[in-house]
């Protein structure tokens, strides 16, 4: 990926390659770094790019980020973290009611894993979570600095 924003930074013209043709992960990671809060100069070469582009590419970008953003709407994951954060309650519920007395070590066993499980499928939602909020923000604000170019050109 270094080596990507190298040959943008050196060749500005590209930029239209990196909105239409890279992957969403990668096209994200250039939006952090041309617009993190430090990169105030970063920011500005990055906008007289944009306004660079002609209208197809404004577009058609404009489209792309409006599809990263539908892609990352974690209300759509409200749902699976409902049910993963129910099935981790009760799996906790049951081992730590568990009594060695009562039941055999393989039930232990069982809830063990069962506990284990529920916690990696809750960990890895929410982690999914801090992604599509990560992806959603930075594709948004993109959007926006693409639509005022377009309505500048527009005029």
């Amino acid at each position: 990926m270094w080596f990507k924003k190298k040959k943008i930074k050196n060749n500005p013209d590209i930029l239209k390659e990196v909105l239409l043709d890279w992957s969403d992960e990668d096209l994200i990671d250039y939006i952090i770094d041309s617009f993190s809060y430090v990169k105030t100069r970063s920011s500005r070469t990055e906008l007289k790019r944009i306004r660079r582009l002609n209208k197809d590419v404004i577009v058609l970008a404009i489209a792309r980020m409006k599809q990263i953003e539908e892609a990352s709407d974690n209300s759509k994951i409200v749902p699976g973290v409902l049910a993963s954060s129910t099935f981790f309650a009760t799996q906790i519920i049951a081992y730590l009611k568990f009594d060695v007395r009562d039941n055999s070590p393989e039930l232990l066993l069982s809830l063990s894993f069962g506990v284990l499980l529920s916690m990696i499928i809750f960990l890895l939602i929410t982690f999914g979570l801090r992604k599509g909020k990560d992806h959603r923000s930075n594709a948004a604000r993109y959007r926006s600095l693409l639509e005022e170019v377009k309505s500048e050109n527009n005029k």
